[in-house]
């Protein structure tokens, strides 16, 4: 047999498959081929994998790799991490296409747009006026829409787009919280209220489990009970201790409120000079954008840097306790079945892209298993997508991990090495979009898949129970 790609020896977990096994495995003409002990044939391309894990390129339902936000240097941030297919969590849809067209190194890309009051939508929007609304998005390239606490929006036109973006069977995200609300454990039980029958998917619940209420474990414990009480709506979380924010300061405080009191909680004052001096001493880091990657700075460094953009740039903070990362990240009912059924990174541009690293740290502490571990980051998230192919091997969407050191060492997609011996190999984009915007996606992508959220794991339930 003559093979494209041959990685011989390595340990293959492919839960979908029920495979977990010392293998060789073939990739041919973008799919794999065979899977086996000693396979033969031989390929253009032969990778050692002795010691390593094969698995399933992980499926990331959260992530942001606009154009304005260094989307460019998401798509191979990405790669690096393992991820072969991705979900854009906020848009616009036309700058993700727009970094896609650009900047793509071979991923798979969709995206929703986030809805602001008095920009896509009025503050008090009509039903006609929210389906006009996401029929320009899915013309656009997109698959639905996400609420964002920071846009401002009213709990009663919440409740009203999710309603309608059930009913016309598109995507709906949201991060929780409303005017009436904060993007807190409250915010979470509201918007679980709001939308209440219908489908949503919960964006980063550990986000809300940040002790601002209460303790930061009784927060996680009480956003277990309050997912069990809504089986139907899809969540997610990420295991990075750092956020990330927006370093803006206006009349010598920061302009995002939750920073000013982030910065209190660390002893820091909630001012400028506040976080002026939390980026010297490393507590807060500011983002550096490069062609292929965005670095954390701090000290002398990361504040020369802030100081020159006028304070208007992203920050990251440590603020995600790791009490709730790990009970968000394995928490399960008695059938075995978790209580959040996926991990993501709101990742991408931002450098949170550690679900590799950090799930094998929780497979090590024994809070998941391998086949868990595979299964959250790659298998649940795809049938939740609605691509059967992805989230097992056979697609040919793989990553290889270095157990020992958690790292990435080669990523293919699509049956083509993407990243490989510490260098990004891949180019081009594959947007998913519905047939709406097929057009939109062929003109900035050329290539293009259909994907229907009506017929997904979303509105399904496949991938919500195990």
């Amino acid at each position: 047999m003559e093979y494209d790609i041959l990685l011989r020896g390595g340990r293959v977990i492919d839960p979908a498959a029920g495979i977990d096994q010392v293998a060789d495995v073939a990739v041919a003409g973008g799919k794999v081929e065979a899977v086996g002990p000693d396979l033969a044939g031989h390929a253009a391309t032969v990778i050692d994998v002795t010691g390593r894990y094969v698995i399933p390129g992980l499926v990331d339902l959260h992530v942001h790799i606009p154009d304005h936000a260094g989307g460019g240097a998401g798509h191979a941030m990405l790669a690096r991490a393992g991820v072969t297919t991705a979900l854009d969590l906020s848009g616009p849809v036309t700058g993700v296409l727009t970094a896609a067209a650009k900047s793509g190194v071979g991923l798979h890309i969709a995206a929703v747009e986030a809805f602001r009051p008095g920009q896509q939508l009025p503050a008090r929007p009509t039903r006609a006026e929210i389906r006009r609304a996401v029929e320009r998005v899915l013309a656009a390239g997109g698959i639905g829409v996400k609420l964002h606490v920071d846009k401002g929006w009213e709990p009663e036109p919440a409740g009203l787009i999710i309603d309608e973006c059930n009913r016309a069977g598109v995507w709906i995200a949201s991060h929780c919280g409303t005017t009436a609300t904060g993007s807190d454990i409250i915010g979470l039980r509201e918007t679980l209220e709001l939308a209440g029958d219908n489908r949503l998917h919960v964006a980063h619940v550990n986000s809300y489990c940040r002790g601002d209420v209460e303790d930061a474990g009784a927060e996680a414990y009480t956003a277990v009970e309050l997912l069990r009480k809504s089986p139907h709506v899809f969540a997610e979380s990420y295991l990075a201790e750092i956020n990330g924010s927006n370093g803006t300061c206006v009349d010598g405080l920061p302009k995002n409120r939750r920073v000013r009191s982030w910065l209190e909680g660390a002893g820091y004052p909630g001012t400028e000079d506040g976080l002026r001096r939390a980026i010297r001493e490393g507590w807060a880091h500011v983002t550096r954008m490069e062609p292929d990657n965005v670095l954390l700075l701090s000290g002398d460094e990361g504040v020369a840097l802030w100081e020159e953009a006028e304070t208007r740039m992203p920050i990251c903070l440590p603020v995600n306790p790791a009490i709730s990362r790990l009970v968000l990240g394995s928490s399960r009912k008695a059938d075995g079945d978790f209580d959040v059924h996926a991990l993501a990174t709101d990742g991408g541009a931002y450098p949170r892209n550690v679900t590799v690293s950090a799930g094998l740290s929780m497979v090590e502490w024994g809070l998941l298993t391998l086949r868990e571990f595979v299964s959250k980051a790659s298998w649940t998230p795809a049938r939740i997508l609605g691509l059967p192919g992805k989230g097992r091997l056979v697609d040919a969407d793989i990553a290889v991990i270095d157990p020992v050191s958690r790292t990435v060492t080669s990523t293919i997609s699509a049956g083509r090495l993407i990243w490989h011996r510490g260098a990004v190999l891949g180019r081009g984009t594959r947007f998913l979009s519905t047939e709406r915007g097929a057009a939109a996606a062929r003109e900035a992508c050329g290539l293009h898949e259909l994907l229907e959220p009506a017929g997904s794991g979303f509105y399904t339930g496949d991938g919500l129970a195990a």
